[in-house]
């Protein structure tokens, strides 16, 4: 019976101190200031989609769940940055230096026009300030451990009505190479949550995931990954490390004039 007892105070005891200490929305307003002393960071970024359907495409019935991964260093004072990823099954690195940017493709460099180019979403994941107003629901979850790093985990529910109307999340209604594939009500149809953990140390933001079920869009109705109605899953993982590392960031050798067979027009 006393065993009983005093399990059932520790259970008290550590529901009151889960409760104590900074809110969750003090939380993010502390990091997003902390966050300015950022210089330049390392980051891993996994997205991964899955399909409602599965096709059967030359004979073989596609993917439904689709996994994008990519490795980079990134200066936040410029804007420059590394990156490393898969395109269409191929190995593609990206320099981005003195706000030229360049692309390694079977060993060649190639300086990107302007409609091909890719900015990493990183700025966003470390300032999420300007749309703590727009969450309807901000939960403080326990210590999480990434990296073997305490962190504050904070779950947020946004208002995706009032969230679409600001800078920045219009980029949801448009695929990587600028093209428009989703309506304005479409993007505010999204089911998202995210979830972001803050190292508590410096209050550095140590990763930003955000979990989101969305319309499928008409090309992949086109393409038979989906019917009307149909709904994808998607998870963006960013997970930040080796924050104000000096980079040295130069202008690669050889570089060659991107191919015109290549246009993005």
């Amino acid at each position: 019976m006393r065993k009983h007892i005093s399990l059932f105070f520790v259970a008290i005891i550590l529901v009151c101190f889960a409760g104590c200490g900074p809110s969750a929305d003090q939380i993010l307003k502390d990091s997003s200031r902390a966050s300015k002393g950022i210089k330049t960071v390392h980051f891993t970024m996994e997205m991964k989609t899955k399909l409602p359907r599965a096709p059967v495409v030359e004979g073989k019935v596609a993917k439904r769940v689709l996994v994008q991964k990519s490795e980079g260093e990134y200066d936040l004072r410029t804007n420059d940055f590394r990156v490393t990823t898969k395109l269409a099954g191929m190995d593609l690195r990206m320099l981005q230096v003195e706000g030229k940017q360049y692309w390694e493709i079977a060993g060649n460099w190639y300086q990107t026009p302007e409609a091909a180019q890719f900015m990493p979403p990183i700025t966003t994941s470390l300032s999420v300030s300007q749309y703590v107003k727009y969450f309807k629901q901000l939960k403080k979850h326990g210590t999480a451990k990434i990296d073997g790093e305490a962190c504050y985990h904070i779950e947020g529910i946004p208002d995706m009505k009032e969230l679409v109307k600001q800078p920045g999340i219009t980029d949801l209604m448009k695929d990587p190479s600028g093209k428009q594939i989703r309506t304005i009500d479409e993007v505010a149809d999204i089911r998202a949550e995210f979830h972001y953990y803050i190292r508590k140390g410096d209050m550095f933001f140590k990763r930003s995931q955000l979990l989101s079920n969305s319309r499928a869009t008409n090309e992949l109705i086109k393409e038979g990954y989906a019917e009307p109605g149909d709904r994808t899953e998607d998870e963006v993982i960013v997970t930040f490390s080796q924050f104000n590392r000096r980079l040295d960031l130069k202008v690669p050798q050889n570089v060659k004039p991107w191919p015109s067979e290549w246009s993005t027009g």
